[in-house]
């Protein structure tokens, strides 16, 4: 079979009526769109003498058939007219279906490769913009000083997930700080400190324990 001519060649552009078709009956895309690339190489079919005599070789309906299928934008007339004008072994130019589905294959590795290449740009814009976000935030905490204590001191008091997700969240930012700026020491005692006086709060602890205590 994969010797046999290619068939409808030169189906045509990739059309959006066409991808919505091949979507709709769920047929490999990237098939559909090795079929259809060929479109202009094979145009030629009906241009020479074989052509012109089956054309000729038409009825008046068939003939107003195909011209009215032409109008409504059926993407397979070209190549149901060129498939009545060739034989049945491939010529010169022409593919099998081995080859189709080759051509199939390169594209569909391609845009494998093309989408993993996106996924990959994507993810580090993200990251980027993680980190950016990330400084300002620890920039911030830098401005306010002390006051950060008291407001993670004040988020535990509320005893409930909110409170405790914020002061945990403040504490992770202040261990980071710590690491960038060598005070890895004093944070690690007033960690401490808080870990003893709310060590009745197992949920809170719960959210500290990648955090180093020193």
């Amino acid at each position: 079979m994969t010797n046999e001519k290619e068939p409808l060649a030169g189906l045509g552009p990739l059309t959006g009526p066409l991808d919505a078709a091949a979507t709709f009956f769920d047929i490999d895309r990237d098939l559909v769109q090795a079929a259809a690339e060929q479109a202009d190489d094979t145009a030629h079919a009906l241009a020479g003498s074989p052509g012109r005599e089956a054309i000729a070789a038409l009825s008046e309906t068939e003939k107003t058939d195909y011209l009215l299928r032409v109008a409504q934008g059926d993407p397979t007339v070209g190549a149901e007219l060129r498939r009545s004008t060739r034989s049945e072994e491939p010529g010169p130019g022409e593919r099998t279906v081995a080859e189709l589905l080759a051509r199939a294959e390169i594209i569909r590795q391609a845009r494998q490769r093309a989408a993993a290449k996106r996924r990959e740009e994507e993810e580090r814009r993200r990251r980027a913009e993680a980190e950016r976000e990330r400084r300002r935030r620890l920039d911030a905490l830098v401005q306010r000083g002390e006051s950060v204590w008291t407001e993670i001191e004040s988020e535990i008091a509320r005893c409930n997930a909110s409170g405790y997700d914020r002061a945990s969240a403040l504490l992770h930012d202040l261990a980071a700080l710590a690491a960038e700026d060598g005070t890895g020491a004093d944070f690690a005692r007033r960690l401490d400190g808080i870990r003893e006086r709310h060590s009745r709060k197992a949920r809170f602890l719960d959210r500290l324990k990648d955090l180093e205590a020193g």
